[in-house]
């Protein structure tokens, strides 16, 4: 057992001391009170100027001299600085939600722009790099620096600075407008809501509310009633539509409310459907002119797919797969509406459901999450969270002294700054070596202006030492908005935070424990279709009885998770709502298909027409079907998940698939624990993902591991 929350590892005080440039790559830990808005302006300039002469000496490699040190190194190098200013601006912004760190990250981000736009020394860089790639010293570089030569060159192909002058300066414009497209599209989706209401005249178009709601609704419309009589407003902010929905006895108005509840992206002046053509339009032209068959094909070049249509035939394969559990839970909610309408439906009004619903509630379990929360001490979690992975990776996790600074402040020695009183930190050595993979912050409770929900951020990835193996070690934040302690009340989380923990702490040791010859090949550069796979494989330990023993127990009596709660727990794994699978499958399916085949056989046809067209056997017989998904898909309209939603649940089968070992050899079986770390967490993107899951697995990913969850 190899975590310590007690212990405190000794720092080098030299690693407090300040910095002439604190935002750049120096201290192991950085000087967080050093870092204000203006020294990050100073910094960034200072960067720019430092890329300046990286990318003057790139230049300047001939073909003679040319090494891979001065030529796909340095390319990787340059700038280096430059990327760290920007990744310490974004996170001190999003942990502290400081107004004068945003106005200073969009000043650096238009500075950072227009030097890029000046495009120093671009084609002759791309000569020096397309010239190294063809010399014959490539053939003797090792693995991992022949797949870097590749990496490079490919993505060299796609920014297209090998295109002509003229094809350069269509794809900028092409990139400009798609930015500002996006930019619309996220406003478009997220101010329609605000901008739908139903004023209603009549109490009786209102039957069977609650006298509560009635009551906020008629204060709403109060100066909207004609003559001095009462009105009741109904919108999407200060007098919710969704109870209507459920309490509401006069259809008519709930028709009225559900169209309201739907309205987001078709709204007449915000509507996305013109704003989605525009974009698939300008993807399809931009992959085109890069040499793929369509924008599906270029993003996933990259990725482990490798094409758009092996991803499209994985979803295909995948909804196939579903269909005869999803079939079955359409059955029974048909059968379900028919006895509460007293009638047999073939189909059902949508704004129907919930009302029905309440007739008749469907069956549940009685089993209640929330009796976990007295068992979930938020200490006794995270310790028990740690010590899973340390044990089973056979890693030490010791937490470090820390201290929040004002500027002009110096930590006493050993000591890690922080950017708040909340934050931890702790390092994450090798049990057998004691070597120091790396070290992480955690700052997870909840407080006002950070960034919503959780997320796990590489701060700054290890220098890998002369010989290839770890040198320098990682730095990264965990952060989250758990449960804040109150005063006099037991510190708990709930079972949600506690998959939220343990599904960043997946990231979190794919950061820690990733290394290899290069930098380059770090965690943060795996294929965008695996970087979920630790983390979705990770949360599966909150499921598990034996897992739950090691950090639960009653906040008051001190007494274990008893074993009936901890298995109806586990049961419940079995059953995931197959109606969130089949709608990320649908919304999948419909990315792929419109980022594939819109220019040769949907182009001019209606948004909603073409997505009932695409997804008709999958949906659930609703008399009419709601405005498409892909109105308001947020992740398709964007440019890290377009044509790659699908992604989730790739990562969901990889992840199935893996826990199935798991399961078969001991959820805490440290052999098991020491493949995972080996073949796939330690090699970061050194070796594609594919390899990595068929040297843990021993063959192929099966599909059949995700369907079985949703098939009990």
């Amino acid at each position: 057992m190899v975590f310590s929350a007690v212990s405190m590892l000794q720092v080098p005080a030299a690693l407090a001391e300040q910095q002439e440039h604190p935002f750049f790559r120096t201290a192991q830990y950085p000087a967080w009170s050093q870092m204000t808005p203006e020294q990050a302006l100073a910094d960034a300039r200072a960067a720019i100027e430092e890329s300046r002469e990286q990318l003057a000496a790139l230049a300047a490699v001939s073909q003679e001299t040319a090494t891979f040190e001065n030529t796909f190194q340095a390319w990787y190098e340059a700038g280096e600085n430059l990327k760290q200013v920007a990744n310490y601006v974004f996170h001190l912004h999003t942990a502290l939600g400081r107004p004068d760190m945003q106005r200073m990250m969009s000043r650096i981000m238009a500075e950072t722009t227009a030097y890029k736009a000046e495009g120093v020394h671009a084609e002759r860089i791309a000569r020096v790099l397309q010239e190294a790639a063809a010399a014959p010293w490539v053939a003797g570089l090792s693995p991992a620096r022949q797949r870097f030569v590749q990496q490079t060159m490919q993505g060299l192909r796609d920014s297209g600075v090998l295109l002509p002058p003229e094809k350069q300066a269509r794809k900028a414009e092409i990139e400009k407008e798609l930015s500002q497209l996006g930019f619309r599209f996220n406003s478009f989706v997220q101010s329609s809501p605000l901008v739908w209401q139903l004023v209603v005249t009549d109490a009786a178009e209102l039957a069977g509310m609650p006298r509560g709601w009635m009551q906020m609704a008629e204060a709403g419309g109060r100066e909207l009633g004609e003559d001095g009589k009462p009105a009741w407003l109904v919108n999407m902010t200060t007098v919710p539509a969704a109870p209507v929905l459920r309490y509401c006895q006069v259809e008519e108005t709930r028709r009225k409310c559900w169209l309201g509840t739907t309205c987001a992206g078709t709204a007449r002046a915000l509507d996305t459907e013109p704003l989605i053509v525009r974009i698939l339009e300008l993807r399809h032209e931009l992959a085109t002119m890069l040499g793929y068959a369509n924008f599906a094909d270029m993003q996933a070049a990259r990725r482990m797919m490798g094409s758009g249509q092996k991803a499209l035939d994985f979803v295909d394969d995948m909804l196939q797969r579903s269909k005869p559990a999803w079939d079955a839970y359409v059955a029974a909610e048909m059968e379900r509406f028919s006895r509460a309408c007293g009638k047999e439906l073939k189909a059902v009004n949508p704004w129907d459901v919930e009302f029905l619903n309440r007739q008749l509630p469907p069956e549940r379990s009685s089993f209640n999450v929330n009796a976990l929360t007295p068992y979930l001490q938020a200490d006794k979690v995270v310790s028990g969270l740690m010590r899973i992975w340390a044990d089973l990776l056979s890693l030490h996790i010791e937490e470090l002294p820390t201290a929040c600074l004002k500027p002009g402040e110096t930590p006493p020695p050993g000591v890690v700054e922080t950017w708040h009183p909340d934050v931890r930190c702790f390092a994450v050595k090798d049990a057998a070596t004691g070597r120091h993979m790396g070290s992480f912050y955690m700052d997870i409770i909840a407080r006002p202006h950070k960034r919503p929900q959780a997320w796990c951020l590489p701060l700054r990835d290890g220098e890998p030492a002369a010989d290839g193996s770890l040198g320098e070690p990682h730095l990264a934040a965990l952060m989250a908005n758990l449960t804040p302690p109150r005063a006099g009340k037991p510190h708990l989380f709930n079972h949600g935070e506690l998959y939220m923990l343990f599904h960043e702490f997946g990231h979190m040791m794919h950061m820690m424990l990733g290394h290899g010859e290069l930098r380059a090949h770090c965690t943060a550069e795996v294929e965008r279709d695996f970087v979920e796979m630790p983390s979705q494989l990770q949360e599966s330990w909150i499921w598990e009885p034996e897992a739950l023993a090691l950090f639960t127990s009653h906040y008051a009596t001190g007494e274990p998770l008893p074993e009936r709660l901890a298995q109806q727990l586990s049961e419940t794994r079995g059953s995931n709502p197959i109606e969130m699978h089949m709608r990320m499958l649908c919304a999948s399916k419909l990315d792929l298909e419109l980022h594939m085949h819109y220019h040769d056989k949907y182009k001019g046809r209606p948004i909603d027409e073409v997505s009932e067209e695409i997804l008709r056997p999958w949906l659930f017989p609703y008399t009419v079907q709601p405005p498409s998904d892909i109105r308001t898909l947020s992740y398709s309209m964007a440019e890290g998940y377009a044509a790659a939603v699908y992604t989730y649940k790739w990562s969901e089968m990889l992840a199935a698939d893996a826990m199935r070992r798991f399961k078969t050899e001991g959820v805490l079986n440290p052999a098991t624990g020491a493949d995972y770390r080996r073949c796939i967490l330690e090699r970061g993107s050194s070796v594609p993902a594919m390899q990595q899951i068929r040297d843990f697995l021993g063959r192929e990913p099966d599909p059949a591991a995700l369907i079985e969850r949703y098939a009990k």
